[in-house]
């Protein structure tokens, strides 16, 4: 199953989810009622059967008030999780790593995760730590690839090897592509509908013993308020049981999610790492734990399903485990292993600053390169560790900087004035003029470093900054846009790199969470959309025109459209965008051979440019399918 196949799948798992809830609210109404009606007989004196009941208006009464108090509690939990990942590591309680942070287990955790954001074409993501917790645990986060966290315990640093620390983030980055972060954010704000009645319930019974009606029941006693308030106190009683089969369901939704995606993504690190003793190294070490995976956070039990290993103590494993057993798990990574046998992994030192040998074109079948979509290799890992070795210090420096006067900001913008060796004059100007000489002095000092550079490495350093740009406030990350929009116009010429740069940066700073997500399931009604994104492929290209014209002839037959004239138009970047955000709604399952045939279109003449390559990133960040970076066949 390839990334597009798997993101499909994510797309059903949310349906079924939906399902599942509606199922567990029905459930939890017809449980509410029952106490309602035997209540109801109790306090009367006479029970009606369960048939008149449902004609009583009490009925419609009691399940519209279970309904509201179960849409009560998911919208507030959704609105506290609507910031995404960020949101997310607050309610944990989760401290973020600063990007240039001189902890020795803290920069070999951001080394990792920087390796396999590169390696795999997806934004660096920023990490935190639960400093609390002694478990070996880890999950992500994030409602966008641009909002993603990585969350680890120290447990985790402190006791896994560099091999296992691997393997666990290659297993969390598998969640990234298999479409399950969104998923797992959302199943926290369902199942926080599920369990409010028994929150209501010790509330109640709280507010029975210590509070205003606690007090009020001992002045009542001779007043005929007893009844009231025994009815109250079998009330709490009752919501308190309906809570538990609100665990009950929430987690028999959540293991029927999540089981199996964790032998897949088990198994997706293996695939990307080519190195199965790192992640069975983990899952060894959290067996011998007397720790384990345990979590002692209070919110354990509504993020278990996002966890590495199981946080929460279950007695029933085969039925309501978000995880399956250790043992099946390490037995399916290592067949030959036995319970008696430690873990054997390294801790292995980080890359060398030798980059591995890539030509400047990208000569393998387009196949192989819209495969490698979501399915990083261990030549990308390695790839990756090479090439961020390989970068200047100052720029790796500059990229990790978190200070006020942000060198990331800088690093930014001297990127910017790479693609405009005629006009950095006049960009330095606008760039004095906005932010200060001092500022513009920093931005000309990292141009040195970076002529440096090969063009395919700035990429990395783009990745590499993300992380830092992310903590620039909402004020001055819009004044960044707002300038490099400015930057990039002045010369009134817009390159692929520049597009790229701003939409890597404008996905990573700015809201997409208001973007419209109806999915397109055909090609009908977007001929002029694919046309424009082809013959921009094509004219990245510099062919003829005669063999541009067969090329767009033969790429929009195999959508169906025929009878369509190709004109060169240069780069237009304002239509483009325009064009991909509609495109961005096509189903995971259509978008597969539209990037195929867009790798065609540039591999006409047997070799993708570095060029094209960065337009094919610029649009695959668009349908937000992760690309690796290129490497030769």
């Amino acid at each position: 199953m390839d990334f597009f196949s798997r993101q499909d799948s994510a797309r059903r798992t949310t349906r079924r989810l939906v399902f599942l809830f509606v199922l567990a609210v029905l459930a939890i109404m017809v449980a509410m009622n029952l106490v309602a009606w035997f209540l109801f007989g109790a306090q009367s004196g006479e029970v009606p059967s369960f048939g008149g009941w449902m004609q009583n208006r009490w009925f419609w009464l009691t399940s519209l008030l279970t309904l509201g108090l179960i849409v009560l509690g998911s919208s507030i939990r959704w609105l506290q999780l609507r910031g995404g990942g960020k949101a997310l590591a607050k309610m944990v309680g989760a401290r973020q790593v600063l990007p240039d942070s001189n902890d020795r287990l803290e920069q070999r955790l951001l080394n990792v995760a920087e390796e396999m954001s590169i390696a795999s074409g997806t934004p660096v993501p920023s990490v935190y730590i639960m400093d609390e917790e002694s478990g070996i645990n880890a999950f992500v986060a994030g409602l966008e690839t641009s909002d993603t966290i990585l969350v680890v315990t120290r447990g985790t640093l402190e006791q896994l090897s560099r091999q296992e620390l691997q393997g666990v983030v290659a297993h969390e980055f598998s969640h990234i592509f298999n479409g399950d972060m969104r998923i797992n954010v959302k199943l926290i704000s369902v199942l926080a509908g599920i369990l409010i009645l028994g929150q209501t319930g010790e509330f109640l019974m709280h507010a029975l013993r210590f509070g205003q009606i606690g007090r009020a029941s001992s002045r009542s006693r001779d007043s005929g308020g007893a009844g009231i308030i025994a009815a109250l106190f079998l009330l709490g009683i009752a919501m308190m049981v309906l809570g538990y089969i609100g665990i009950f369901f929430g987690r028999l939704i959540k293991a029927g999610i999540s089981r199996q995606r964790e032998y897949l993504a088990d198994a997706s690190a293996v695939q990307y790492a080519r190195d199965n003793e790192g992640i069975a190294g983990a899952l060894i070490k959290i067996r011998g734990s007397s720790q384990g995976a345990l979590l002692e956070n209070r919110h354990a039990e509504e993020t278990s399903h996002m966890c590495f290993g199981q946080p929460i103590r279950m007695n029933l494993n085969s039925l309501l485990a978000t995880h399956p057993p250790l043992d099946a798990r390490i037995k399916a990574l290592k067949p030959d292993w036995q319970p008696d046998q430690p873990s054997t992994t390294r801790d292995a030192p980080p890359a060398s600053g030798e980059m591995p040998a890539q030509a400047a074109g990208f000569a393998g079948a387009p196949d192989a390169l819209v495969d490698s979509v979501g399915n990083p290799s261990p030549a990308h890992r390695q790839y990756a560790a090479g090439l961020i070795a390989g970068l200047p210090a100052p720029l790796r420096q500059a990229a990790r900087q978190t200070h006020a006067q942000s060198s990331s900001r800088h690093l930014v913008l001297a990127l910017l004035l790479t693609d405009n060796h005629d006009h950095r004059e006049p960009l330095l100007q606008e760039i004095e003029a906005t932010l200060g000489t001092g500022q513009a002095l920093e931005v000309a000092r990292l141009m040195t470093p970076l002529g440096q550079v090969q063009r395919r490495q700035r990429l990395a350093l783009i990745d590499l900054a993300i992380p830092s740009l992310r903590r620039l406030s909402d004020t001055d990350a819009a004044a960044l846009l707002k300038l490099m929009k400015s930057l990039i116009r002045q010369d009134q010429q817009i390159t692929p790199f520049e597009y790229l740069l701003y939409s890597l940066l404008r996905k990573a700073l700015g809201d997409s969470s208001g973007r419209d997500r109806r999915s397109l399931r055909s090609w009908k009604g977007l001929e002029s959309e694919i046309a424009l994104i082809v013959s921009s492929v094509l004219d990245a290209g510099g062919e003829a025109a005669e063999k541009q014209q067969q090329a767009f002839e033969a790429a929009m037959a195999s959508f169906g459209f025929t009878g369509v004239r190709w004109q060169a138009q240069g780069f237009e970047a304002e239509k483009i965008h325009r064009a991909l955000s509609r495109l961005s709604r096509l189903s995971p399952l259509l978008k597969k051979p539209l990037l195929t045939t867009l790798a065609d279109c540039a591999r006409q003449d047997g070799i993708l440019r570095v060029e094209e390559i960065e337009l094919i990133r610029a649009i695959a960040e668009h349908l937000d399918c992760p690309m690796p970076p290129a490497l030769q066949q």
